[in-house]
């Protein structure tokens, strides 16, 4: 168990490789926060949107009521056939700018050629359509998960591929679980009492993870984000061993979303560096909904089995947080590269010697 993060990994069967931290040294690398006294002389505030003539003027009074936000507009929810929502060519979910042929079939702007050849010139702008269609909002389809969210309802499937509330379903199979992945932790903690591996990016993690359990949760400390560690059978000589973040596929197109890399490598049980194999590449994402990663898929390392000390196997695991790139279109806008990956992240590979 590692000694400098011990009260944070209170079932995590992992260590970091150090020792002998001392109390009085922890208790040291805690940050204190000190709140600075009031200042008594403070100056006299007024209450937002007090209006006062202590030596204002009226043009001041006129600001003030000036510079109020405007209310919002009033909302209401309704119901409608969603087909009203959709272009009559296509099918899919109309955005401005709407047009409308000479029939009256209501068409995108993508279709408005094609289905002006098929009946008749499409080339009526509907600017009405385009208020309609760019204020309709429909709740996240995840509102039962914890999205508040309401969206413009042409963009609602976008989003939902990125939900960072959509559900995921837990590894064990068979087990019925579905929800956000937040909640998986304390699932697989109570209902299959699996440790929860904490460990924080940036460094290297030593895990001990016994064979004959096929996934071990890992979160990370610094914003909770839930990794999963799966084993398979390669044959009957080796190991395949994959790392993901547990998380809707879309996620990594959220602007605010992180980006991780993982860094995997097993050494000899004698501790032989020069018998070794490692793996660096980034993690992916899945919400395991088709359950765990199927064995010789994707990106993995394969351990072969005397690089393993018995039913446990030891590996190292080191996870960053990679800030998120900038959009394409600034990037070439803008004229700079693309940010390179860290010279850690690449797939490599040391075979035994």
């Amino acid at each position: 168990m590692a000694g400098q993060d011990k009260r944070c990994l209170p079932l995590m069967p992992a260590c970091n490789g150090e020792h002998g931290g001392k109390k009085a040294r922890h208790q040291a690398l805690v940050p204190v926060v000190k709140q600075e006294p009031r200042q008594e002389a403070e100056e006299e505030e007024w209450e937002e949107g007090e209006l006062t003539s202590h030596g204002g003027s009226p043009g001041a009074a006129e600001a003030l009521v000036g510079a109020a936000p405007a209310p919002a507009p009033p909302q209401i929810d309704v119901r409608m056939d969603m087909a009203l929502l959709h272009c009559q060519a296509c099918f899919l979910p109309l955005k401005p700018r709407v047009f409308k042929c000479e029939a009256g079939h209501v068409v995108c702007g993508y279709c408005r050629g094609a289905h002006g050849e098929a009946c008749g010139r499409a080339d009526t702008h509907c600017p009405e359509l385009d208020a309609v269609v760019g204020g309709t909002k429909v709740p996240c389809a995840y509102r039962d998960f914890g999205c508040d969210r309401f969206l413009v309802y042409h963009g609602a499937a976008e989003h939902k591929r990125a939900c960072p509330w959509m559900p995921c379903s837990c590894p064990q199979p068979g087990c019925a679980f579905l929800g956000p992945p937040a909640a998986l932790l304390d699932h697989c903690s109570a209902e299959h009492s699996r440790p929860i591996i904490q460990v924080r990016y940036g460094r290297p993690w030593t895990l001990s993870l016994p064979l004959a359990q096929r996934w071990h949760v890992v979160v990370g400390q610094e914003d909770r984000s839930v990794f999963l560690v799966s084993l398979a059978d390669l044959g009957v000589a080796a190991t395949a061993v994959s790392l993901l973040c547990v998380r809707s596929d879309g996620a990594v197109a959220l602007p605010a979303a992180p980006h991780f890399w993982c860094k995997l490598s097993v050494e000899h049980p004698r501790g032989d560096k020069d018998e070794m194999i490692m793996m660096a590449s980034a993690v992916s994402s899945s919400p395991l909904s088709a359950g765990l990663p199927v064995p010789g898929q994707g990106m993995f390392l394969a351990v072969p089995h005397l690089l393993m000390s018995g039913d446990v196997l030891a590996i190292s695991v080191r996870i960053d947080q990679l800030q998120p790139p900038p959009p394409a279109s600034t990037a070439v806008a803008g004229g700079a590269p693309a940010p390179a990956a860290p010279a850690h992240a690449r797939t490599t590979t040391r075979r035994l010697q």
